[in-house]
């Protein structure tokens, strides 16, 4: 099929936000296509949501930054002792029972207080300001770095430096393209960890990193493994919360019926949250996650050589018909049918119940602390951080 026309990726969504119409002809043709990468590699797009459970769960499809990929849409992370991702089987398994407990249920409610604490700061900094003001500053960016500093026990202050490191690592990163930059900010943010953890001798509690330090000390996990682990979770929970609060904000800028919705019954926020990350996912264009097949597969009746780049679209499966009713329609009433936003199988995102706890306190609240919250220019002219795996906006300029 070399040299044919393909589909070519990224399929940019329109005003940012709503999905790409070329995405949607494409999937309405079948649940996995043929397409071609930015890099110009070609290979296979998942956008069916059966499909895409498919592949997460089976053991038959390696996971990105695993030898011997030479490509991947991601960063440098991958491949990084500790990042979760790059790991599979009992390894994946032995790293992810080390953190798993800082997200335990019991762990996020101690932290629901602290979040809506977090939120009500931010909210009365946001309304001293000189309007309009960029919600970004104010509310997506802090609000998420403030959190994840409270989850693994390291200083408020230090939210600011950790979160433009995160940044920098979240950047884009293809075989052909500049890496030292984002090298050099990987490096950075492991160092820092590397001191914080270290501390956690004199000064322990109930955090990520002592929890961390514990495993080393207990031979579980060497301390590189424990870095990368602390690092990639800042990373991860970090950026894709930021972006979830500006896509979600603007969806609901962009639909303001839904928005009275919530707004006269705040009952419905778990459902608006849901239906935010079903919809409106973080992401720039080509979103998903890479699996290369050990061996020849088929799958919905489609061959894949093995050794193949396979990238399961999550954010395109939100709109397959045969799993959710209607599924171009934005209906915070929706009834409830799972979406893959957090993943699907054994990399299901650790920090989802976290991620969940953020959004709901934001969508919760800010309507209320205020009712006429509005965008200050027109969705189009807002500038998507495309160079950014998660996406979201240079600014968020806003008036109330």
């Amino acid at each position: 099929m070399s040299g044919q026309s393909l589909p070519t990726l990224p399929m940019w969504r329109v005003n940012h936000i709503e999905p790409s119409p070329e995405m949607l002809a494409l999937r309405a043709n079948g649940p996995i296509h043929r397409v071609r990468f930015p890099s110009g590699h070609e290979g296979w797009w998942v956008t069916g949501y059966e499909e895409a459970k498919a592949v997460l769960s089976d053991a038959a499809f390696r996971p990105s930054g695993m030898p011997p990929a030479a490509f991947t849409p991601a960063t440098v992370i991958l491949g990084s002792p500790g990042w979760l991702g790059s790991h599979e089987g009992s390894e994946h398994a032995r790293l992810r029972t080390i953190v798993a407990p800082a997200f335990s249920n019991s762990r996020v409610k101690l932290l629901a207080q602290q979040i809506e604490a977090i939120a009500a700061q931010l909210f009365e900094t946001l309304a001293a300001q000189p309007q309009p003001a960029d919600l970004r500053h104010y509310l997506s960016f802090p609000l998420p770095a403030m959190v994840i500093s409270a989850l693994m026990g390291v200083p408020y202050e230090d939210h600011a430096s950790f979160a433009e490191l995160s940044d920098e690592v979240m950047t884009h990163q293809h075989e052909s393209g500049p890496r030292s930059a984002a090298l050099l900010a990987w490096e950075e943010l492991r160092t820092y960890i590397r001191g914080k953890m270290r501390g956690k001798r004199q000064d322990p509690g109930d955090n990520l990193l002592t929890d961390l330090l514990a495993a080393v000390d207990q031979g579980k996990a060497t301390e590189e493994e424990a870095i990368g682990l602390a690092a990639g979770i800042l990373v991860a929970g970090h950026e894709s919360t930021v972006a979830q609060i500006e896509f979600g904000l603007l969806a609901m800028f962009r639909h303001p019926q839904q928005r009275e919705r919530l707004v006269g019954d705040p009952s419905l926020v778990d459902k608006a949250v849901e239906e935010i990350l079903r919809m409106y996912p973080p992401g720039a264009g080509w979103d998903g996650i890479m699996r290369y097949p050990r061996t020849d597969v088929t799958i919905a009746g489609v061959h894949i050589p093995a050794e193949s780049k396979v990238l399961v679209g999550l954010p395109a499966t939100s709109f397959d018909p045969r799993h959710f009713d209607d599924p171009e329609i934005f209906d915070i009433g929706r009834a409830e049918k799972p979406h893959l936003a957090f993943s699907y199988g054994p990399h299901y995102c650790l920090g989802e119940a976290l991620a969940r706890l953020e959004l709901k306190v934001v969508f919760g609240s800010i309507f209320q602390r205020f009712p006429t919250l509005r965008l200050a220019v027109a969705p189009e002219e807002l500038k998507l951080r495309k160079e950014i795996i998660t996406g979201g906006f240079k600014e968020l300029p806003v008036l109330w």
